[in-house]
């Protein structure tokens, strides 16, 4: 019974581990501008990643939270199977662990990250069930855990303030190199009408200055 629950615990931390670095990468390479298109035709896997992109740091967050957990679980039942299946066999321990290391790098590591990669649509979408299930246990951790390093490590650098009139000098002054074009001029327009509103910048938003050019 022991090494029946050490081997689930191996298999599912293995395919944890594996989810994780697959859909970090598939987060990575995917087009935003299609699960937008999808998620505006209704799809509700689209838009369950459309939420996840949109706050890519949280995502990043939960991701390497569970990553991390995933991992030490891994390593801890793999560890305890090894001292399980061999006892008194330093060697053949020491075969296991290497077996194991090889084992996560290639099925954990390499091949998820490779096909999502490829496939990144195809696979997020397959995975938003499951992704959204993930992001309800361990996207509150990450966030905890990023709130506690941001509050222990100071900010020094300091970020530009872009003010409505910086960026009609940069409209209107383009001897320095600066070419926007019309539709960037448009998007840059209607950011500046919602600022002025008091409104959100979103996709939508955004793509309704288009809209109005059309």
């Amino acid at each position: 019974m022991i090494a029946f629950l050490l081997a689930l615990a191996l298999i599912v931390s293995l395919a944890l581990v594996a989810f994780c670095a697959g859909t970090e990468t598939a987060f990575l390479s995917v087009r935003r501008g299609r699960i937008l298109h999808m998620a505006r035709a209704g799809s509700a896997r689209a838009h369950v990643l459309q939420e996840a992109l949109a706050n890519l740091g949280r995502t990043t967050s939960a991701l390497l939270v569970g990553n991390n957990l995933a991992s030490v679980a891994y390593s801890s039942a793999s560890a305890a199977l090894a001292t399980w299946a061999f006892p008194g066999a330093p060697v053949a321990q020491s075969v296991w662990s290497v077996a194991a290391a090889i084992l996560v790098l290639c099925c954990g590591e390499f091949a998820p990250k490779l096909l999502c990669a490829a496939r990144p649509l195809r696979l997020l979408i397959a995975l938003a069930p499951f992704w959204r299930v993930f992001a309800q246990v361990f996207a509150p951790i990450g966030s905890g855990v990023q709130a506690i390093v941001g509050r222990l490590m100071p900010r020094y650098e300091t970020r530009a303030r872009i003010t409505p009139d910086t960026v009609l000098r940069i409209l209107q002054d383009r001897k320095d190199g600066v070419r926007l074009s019309d539709f960037e001029s448009a998007l840059v327009g209607r950011i500046m009408v919602l600022r002025a509103k008091g409104e959100h910048v979103t996709p939508d938003s955004l793509l309704a200055a288009l809209d109005e050019r059309e």
